[in-house]
Protein backbone atom coordinates (compact mmCIF):
# COMPACT_ATOMS: atom_id res chain seq x y z
CA UNK A 1 0.00 0.00 0.00
CA UNK A 2 1.42 3.29 -1.10
CA UNK A 3 1.04 6.19 1.41
CA UNK A 4 2.36 10.03 0.82
CA UNK A 5 3.08 12.18 3.73
CA UNK A 6 1.31 15.74 3.27
CA UNK A 7 1.84 17.66 6.14
CA UNK A 8 -0.08 16.66 9.54
CA UNK A 9 -2.14 14.49 6.87
CA UNK A 10 -1.52 11.02 5.25
CA UNK A 11 -2.98 9.29 1.88
CA UNK A 12 -2.80 5.55 1.84
CA UNK A 13 -3.09 4.15 -1.46
CA UNK A 14 -3.65 0.16 -1.59
CA UNK A 15 -3.70 -1.06 -5.49
CA UNK A 16 -7.10 -2.68 -6.04
CA UNK A 17 -8.43 -5.12 -8.86
CA UNK A 18 -11.84 -3.36 -10.49
CA UNK A 19 -14.08 -6.30 -10.56
CA UNK A 20 -12.92 -9.17 -8.52
CA UNK A 21 -14.82 -10.01 -5.35
CA UNK A 22 -11.22 -11.41 -4.14
CA UNK A 23 -10.14 -7.53 -3.51
CA UNK A 24 -13.41 -7.15 -1.08
CA UNK A 25 -10.27 -8.94 1.65
CA UNK A 26 -7.91 -6.11 0.55
CA UNK A 27 -10.23 -3.15 1.03
CA UNK A 28 -11.44 -4.47 4.54
CA UNK A 29 -7.73 -5.22 5.46
CA UNK A 30 -6.57 -1.64 4.62
CA UNK A 31 -9.71 -0.01 6.23
CA UNK A 32 -8.68 -1.92 9.50
CA UNK A 33 -5.07 -0.74 9.20
CA UNK A 34 -5.34 2.48 8.47
CA UNK A 35 -8.56 3.32 10.71
CA UNK A 36 -9.48 6.43 7.82
CA UNK A 37 -10.90 9.73 8.99
CA UNK A 38 -12.50 9.77 5.25
CA UNK A 39 -12.37 7.18 2.45
CA UNK A 40 -11.87 8.42 -1.40
CA UNK A 41 -12.63 6.09 -4.05
CA UNK A 42 -12.23 6.18 -8.16
CA UNK A 43 -16.72 7.14 -8.99
CA UNK A 44 -18.18 10.45 -10.04
CA UNK A 45 -20.84 11.71 -7.72
CA UNK A 46 -23.31 9.55 -9.98
CA UNK A 47 -21.87 6.96 -10.09
CA UNK A 48 -21.45 7.05 -5.92
CA UNK A 49 -24.91 7.74 -6.06
CA UNK A 50 -25.83 4.62 -8.11
CA UNK A 51 -23.73 3.00 -5.73
CA UNK A 52 -25.80 4.15 -2.74
CA UNK A 53 -29.10 3.03 -3.97
CA UNK A 54 -27.86 -0.68 -4.78
CA UNK A 55 -26.84 -1.09 -1.49
CA UNK A 56 -30.29 0.55 -0.48
CA UNK A 57 -31.61 -3.10 -2.17
CA UNK A 58 -32.34 -0.71 -5.46
CA UNK A 59 -32.39 -2.61 -8.73
CA UNK A 60 -29.95 -1.15 -11.41
CA UNK A 61 -29.80 -2.00 -14.81
CA UNK A 62 -25.62 -1.80 -15.65
CA UNK A 63 -24.37 -1.15 -18.95
CA UNK A 64 -21.35 -2.63 -19.99
CA UNK A 65 -19.11 -1.30 -23.19
CA UNK A 66 -17.60 -4.13 -26.03
CA UNK A 67 -14.36 -3.55 -24.09
CA UNK A 68 -15.96 -3.59 -20.38
CA UNK A 69 -17.58 -7.11 -21.40
CA UNK A 70 -13.83 -8.35 -22.72
CA UNK A 71 -12.26 -7.34 -19.62
CA UNK A 72 -14.77 -8.87 -17.57
CA UNK A 73 -14.61 -12.28 -18.93
CA UNK A 74 -10.72 -12.01 -19.22
CA UNK A 75 -10.15 -11.09 -15.85
CA UNK A 76 -12.74 -13.93 -14.50
CA UNK A 77 -9.94 -16.52 -15.43
CA UNK A 78 -8.84 -15.23 -12.58
CA UNK A 79 -11.52 -15.37 -10.00
CA UNK A 80 -15.32 -14.28 -9.83
CA UNK A 81 -15.89 -10.97 -11.19
CA UNK A 82 -19.05 -8.38 -10.04
CA UNK A 83 -21.02 -5.74 -11.25
CA UNK A 84 -20.70 -2.73 -9.14
CA UNK A 85 -17.11 -3.26 -8.36
CA UNK A 86 -16.91 -5.29 -5.25
CA UNK A 87 -13.78 -2.99 -3.76
CA UNK A 88 -15.85 0.09 -4.12
CA UNK A 89 -19.29 -1.25 -2.83
CA UNK A 90 -17.48 -2.75 0.12
CA UNK A 91 -15.41 0.41 0.76
CA UNK A 92 -19.40 1.90 1.14
CA UNK A 93 -20.67 -0.59 3.04
CA UNK A 94 -17.64 0.47 5.16
CA UNK A 95 -18.32 3.94 5.66
CA UNK A 96 -21.79 3.26 6.12
CA UNK A 97 -21.34 0.96 9.27
CA UNK A 98 -18.55 3.15 10.76
CA UNK A 99 -20.23 6.16 10.16
CA UNK A 100 -17.47 7.10 8.19
CA UNK A 101 -17.22 9.89 5.20
CA UNK A 102 -17.10 8.40 1.61
CA UNK A 103 -16.08 11.19 -1.43
CA UNK A 104 -15.96 10.60 -5.03
CA UNK A 105 -13.29 11.61 -6.12
CA UNK A 106 -13.47 11.41 -10.32
CA UNK A 107 -14.61 13.75 -12.84
CA UNK A 108 -18.81 14.51 -12.67
CA UNK A 109 -20.39 13.34 -16.23
CA UNK A 110 -20.58 16.71 -17.44
CA UNK A 111 -16.88 17.48 -16.48
CA UNK A 112 -15.70 14.33 -18.25
CA UNK A 113 -17.88 14.83 -21.32
CA UNK A 114 -16.09 18.09 -22.14
CA UNK A 115 -12.50 16.91 -21.33
CA UNK A 116 -13.25 13.58 -23.14
CA UNK A 117 -14.20 15.80 -26.28
CA UNK A 118 -10.77 17.51 -25.70
CA UNK A 119 -8.73 14.48 -26.25
CA UNK A 120 -10.53 12.33 -28.24
CA UNK A 121 -10.49 13.21 -32.13
CA UNK A 122 -13.00 11.70 -34.16
CA UNK A 123 -10.37 9.52 -35.83
CA UNK A 124 -9.49 8.14 -32.37
CA UNK A 125 -13.16 6.92 -31.79
CA UNK A 126 -13.28 5.16 -35.18
CA UNK A 127 -9.97 3.39 -34.21
CA UNK A 128 -11.31 2.72 -30.80
CA UNK A 129 -13.82 1.08 -31.87
CA UNK A 130 -12.30 -1.21 -34.52
CA UNK A 131 -10.23 -2.39 -32.22
CA UNK A 132 -13.03 -4.42 -30.23
CA UNK A 133 -12.13 -7.33 -32.85
CA UNK A 134 -8.71 -7.28 -32.04
CA UNK A 135 -9.24 -7.28 -28.57
CA UNK A 136 -11.53 -10.46 -28.27
CA UNK A 137 -9.04 -12.24 -30.21
CA UNK A 138 -6.32 -10.80 -28.20
CA UNK A 139 -3.82 -13.48 -26.05
CA UNK A 140 -2.73 -12.29 -23.16
CA UNK A 141 0.83 -13.16 -21.63
CA UNK A 142 -0.39 -12.19 -17.72
CA UNK A 143 -0.23 -14.79 -15.71
CA UNK A 144 -1.88 -12.65 -12.73
CA UNK A 145 -4.69 -10.70 -12.14
CA UNK A 146 -1.93 -7.89 -11.65
CA UNK A 147 -0.04 -8.36 -14.86
CA UNK A 148 -3.22 -8.77 -16.51
CA UNK A 149 -4.88 -5.15 -15.57
CA UNK A 150 -1.83 -3.70 -16.16
CA UNK A 151 -0.92 -5.25 -19.74
CA UNK A 152 -5.17 -4.77 -20.64
CA UNK A 153 -4.14 -1.09 -19.53
CA UNK A 154 -1.68 -0.50 -22.00
CA UNK A 155 -3.18 -2.42 -24.47
CA UNK A 156 -6.58 0.17 -24.73
CA UNK A 157 -4.73 3.17 -24.28
CA UNK A 158 -2.63 2.43 -27.18
CA UNK A 159 -3.78 5.64 -28.55
CA UNK A 160 -2.53 8.90 -27.73
CA UNK A 161 -6.03 10.21 -27.26
CA UNK A 162 -7.32 7.85 -24.51
CA UNK A 163 -3.61 8.19 -22.82
CA UNK A 164 -4.04 11.45 -22.77
CA UNK A 165 -7.71 11.28 -20.82
CA UNK A 166 -6.71 8.48 -18.32
CA UNK A 167 -3.88 11.61 -17.56
CA UNK A 168 -6.02 13.70 -17.15
CA UNK A 169 -8.47 11.49 -14.84
CA UNK A 170 -5.22 11.20 -12.61
CA UNK A 171 -4.71 14.47 -12.49
CA UNK A 172 -7.67 15.31 -11.65
CA UNK A 173 -7.85 12.74 -8.43
CA UNK A 174 -4.77 13.94 -7.46
CA UNK A 175 -6.20 17.10 -6.81
CA UNK A 176 -9.59 15.93 -5.03
CA UNK A 177 -6.81 13.82 -2.51
CA UNK A 178 -4.85 16.65 -2.23
CA UNK A 179 -8.03 18.45 -1.39
CA UNK A 180 -9.10 15.65 0.90
CA UNK A 181 -5.99 15.99 3.04
CA UNK A 182 -6.24 19.53 3.78
CA UNK A 183 -9.63 18.61 5.58
CA UNK A 184 -8.62 15.33 6.96
CA UNK A 185 -4.99 13.61 8.78
CA UNK A 186 -6.18 9.94 7.32
CA UNK A 187 -7.15 9.11 3.93
CA UNK A 188 -7.38 5.71 2.49
CA UNK A 189 -8.48 5.97 -1.28
CA UNK A 190 -9.69 3.05 -3.55
CA UNK A 191 -8.17 3.41 -6.64
CA UNK A 192 -7.80 0.68 -9.51
CA UNK A 193 -4.29 -0.62 -9.72
CA UNK A 194 -4.05 1.06 -13.81
CA UNK A 195 -4.50 4.49 -12.12
CA UNK A 196 -2.89 4.26 -8.52
CA UNK A 197 0.82 4.35 -9.90
CA UNK A 198 0.08 7.65 -12.04
CA UNK A 199 -2.19 9.41 -9.05
CA UNK A 200 0.67 8.39 -6.29
CA UNK A 201 3.21 10.06 -8.78
CA UNK A 202 1.04 13.21 -9.37
CA UNK A 203 0.70 14.03 -6.04
CA UNK A 204 4.30 13.21 -5.23
CA UNK A 205 5.06 15.91 -7.75
CA UNK A 206 3.21 18.87 -6.26
CA UNK A 207 4.55 17.94 -3.15
CA UNK A 208 8.26 18.15 -4.81
CA UNK A 209 7.10 21.55 -6.50
CA UNK A 210 5.91 22.97 -3.32
CA UNK A 211 9.07 22.59 -1.55
CA UNK A 212 11.20 23.94 -4.25
CA UNK A 213 9.10 27.24 -4.05
CA UNK A 214 9.27 27.46 -0.41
Amino acid sequence: MKEIQLGTSKIYIPEIINGLTSETAKVNNAYKKVNPDVVAIQASEEELEGLKSVIEGEECDYFLSNYEEIYARRLASFGEVKVPPPCYETALKLCLDNETPIAAIDMGDIYYADVFCECISGWDLIRHSLRVKKMRRKRFRAKTPEEFVLEWDKEINKLKGFRHLEAKREEYMARELIRLAKEHERILSIIEMQRAEGVYKRIQKEIDTEISNE
